[in-house]
């Protein structure tokens, strides 16, 4: 039978030669000066067991343990170590060793340990293998799960365009028929104008006698038509930024300095396209301006509130009162965001299980069956998550609020924390 294989790794030859003669009848010897000597040797020679000691120059015996344990974590290490540094062989243990051996060796000791770890060595072999094995799943769970969550949030995005893309036509629509309409009006006056000049100006008519006042109704009739029109453009142009601006920004998925009340107005005039929302919504405001820019993705802040936003004009579809009030502000530690709604509330036994994923309180018209994806609600915990955001959520028939307690990137101080409270 093949003798199992020990290297020894210690820099001072007395105690190694004194290893190598209690332990070489029983047992095929390697042996290194320190620990970087020990990790080139591995690379040609494997071994079953290292004993190896704690103080060694070049490498000592704790930076080789913790590069022995990421290389090659299914090799057993046994610490020799002095009277005085047993606290540094119980660090050891807990970066991996198996035991530890104490100077001035006890033969009969150092040889029933090894005889104890070379016994539970296949074993621990077949369950370091389960453990490998669990470890891959982990890591191609966690990574199909990363993968989940960008296609749950790409889907929530499309789901909010989808929203918005009736409504964004309508009001790019509207001004461009006011354009239209006054641009052929204006068109149609000029011909009658030059019509009325070359009538005149074939009858004989002079400057002094041509019907002055008519031709002045008729410019300042053109001028008023004209600032229609310029107004209009202006509308356009508006709400063609506003929609490329928030494309750009969704497109960062880096952290950049967000300025939280500048996000919220620019997403409320973004749902301006939501035509219920525009119209049949009572909406107040009150955005600081003195909020700290947050350091994060914009996108991700940007669907959250819209997700919240969302889940409030749901709530006041069927409610006789609809008013929506959303308010930004900041205290020493924490910038907050409130949106409060005037919907039919969230029973309070569902206020715990909002944001899990696919959940929803949201009926059909004969209120038999869910219409919510469920997914809005949860994609604000998944997208707030990162940032140590609370959420708190308090409902009753008729008044909803969600207030975002959103930790202060430019403070670090960890002193006394206000409640928020407004």
């Amino acid at each position: 039978m093949k003798s199992p294989r020990i290297l020894i790794v210690d820099d001072e030859i007395g105690p190694r030669e004194a290893l190598r003669m209690v332990l070489k009848d029983e047992f095929s010897l390697s042996v290194a000066t320190n620990g970087k000597e020990a990790l080139d040797q591995l690379c040609s020679y494997p071994v079953d067991l290292i004993l190896m000691d704690m103080k060694m120059p070049l490498m000592d015996g704790m930076q080789a343990l913790r590069l022995l344990k990421e290389m090659y974590p299914q090799i057993p290490v046994l610490m020799i170590t002095a009277y005085g540094t047993i606290d540094t062989a119980v660090e050891a243990m807990k970066i991996g060793a198996v035991d530890f051996i104490t100077k001035p060796f006890d033969s009969f000791t150092i040889r029933d340990k090894i005889r104890a770890v070379l016994s539970e060595k296949p074993q621990a072999l077949k369950s370091g293998k389960i453990q490998h094995q669990i470890q891959e799943a982990s890591e191609k769970l966690t990574e199909h799960q990363s993968q989940l969550k960008k296609h749950i949030v790409q889907l929530s995005k499309l789901s909010t365009i989808g929203m918005l893309t009736q409504g964004l036509m309508h009001n790019l629509s509207s001004p461009l028929l006011v354009v239209l309409g006054r641009a052929e009006l204006m068109k149609e006056k000029l011909i009658d104008l030059k019509s009325q000049l070359a009538s005149w100006s074939s009858l004989g008519k002079t400057g002094e006698n041509l019907d002055a006042s008519s031709i002045l109704r008729e410019h300042d009739q053109n001028i008023r038509d004209s600032e229609t029109i310029i107004e209009n453009v202006m509308r356009l142009n508006d709400i063609i930024h506003n929609v490329l601006r928030k494309s750009r920004q969704d497109q960062i998925d880096t952290p950049q300095r967000v300025n939280l009340s500048e996000l919220v107005r620019e997403n409320l005039d973004l749902l301006e396209a939501d035509l219920f929302f525009k119209h049949q919504i009572s909406k107040s405001y009150d955005l600081s301006d003195n909020v700290p820019p947050i350091r994060g993705v914009y996108s991700d802040f940007s669907q959250a509130f819209l997700n919240i936003v969302q889940n409030a004009i749901d709530a006041m579809r069927e409610s006789e009162k609809k008013e929506l009030f959303i308010k930004t502000h900041s205290d020493a530690l924490f910038a907050y965001l409130l949106v409060q709604d005037s919907g039919c509330g969230i029973p309070a036994s569902d206020v715990d299980r909002i944001f899990e994923p696919f959940f929803t309180t949201k009926r059909s018209s004969d209120d038999s069956l869910p219409s919510g994806t469920g997914i809005g609600l949860y994609m604000v915990k998944l997208l707030m998550e990162p940032y140590k955001v609370s959420i708190n959520v308090s409902s009753q028939p008729g008044e909803t609020i969600f207030l975002l307690k959103i930790p202060r990137t430019d403070v670090q101080d960890s002193g006394e924390v206000t409640d928020g409270s407004l």
